[in-house]
């Protein structure tokens, strides 16, 4: 990865205004380390989640789709603390048009890589979808530990978060917005 050194010189400059002395306490290559790892985690910036939607497949499913607990982490734009957590997917196929799996895992890390506010990031999957598939109906869960609440405070160290988005026949009230949660709730039965 090509070093940007104007965010070298900012990370330095930036340790430094804290009052850490960056030769003493061993930390020279830190403002380089980073700056490399801050481009990787908003390398999601340059791509698209919607280019995941580009070759559906035809197929005869009828009945609502679930792709469960896809894991992320992301930086909240406010306090670039990290937050991670699982992503919940429900969709109901229009023309038996469906995605691969791997497109909606793929499609939750490349905007999970943005400084991402947990809201914003639901709200675009959801929308990257309905532009992507067509679908009848999506609904979005997210559930989420965010860093820069539960390091901040004593009190919230067992929060979480939780956001949703829907479009179409899985919006709230409907019966098929019912049947999509109990997908989303269902805990995996053993034997």
């Amino acid at each position: 990865m090509v070093e940007n050194e104007k965010a070298v010189a900012a990370m330095r400059q930036f340790l430094e205004a804290l009052g850490l002395d960056l030769t003493a306490l061993g930390m020279e290559k830190t403002p380089h380390r980073v700056a490399e790892t801050f481009a990787r985690f908003f390398s999601g910036l340059q791509e698209n989640p919607d280019d995941e939607w580009n070759n559906p497949i035809v197929t005869q499913s009828k009945g609502l789709v679930s792709v469960r607990n896809i894991r992320f982490h992301s930086l909240c734009e406010h306090h670039l603390l990290p937050f991670f957590g699982t992503v919940h997917i429900v969709y109901y196929p229009k023309a038996n048009r469906i995605a691969g799996f791997g497109h909606f895992v793929r499609a939750v890390d490349i905007l999970a890589r943005r400084p991402q506010l947990q809201e914003r990031m639901t709200e675009e999957l959801c929308q990257s979808i309905v532009r992507g598939l067509d679908p009848e109906g999506v609904l979005i869960v997210v559930k989420a530990t965010h860093l820069c609440l539960t390091m901040r405070d004593q009190l919230a160290i067992d929060s979480n978060i939780m956001t949703t988005a829907t479009a179409g026949c899985l919006t709230a009230g409907t019966d098929a917005y019912k049947e999509a949660w109990k997908l989303v709730m269902e805990e995996k039965q053993d034997g």
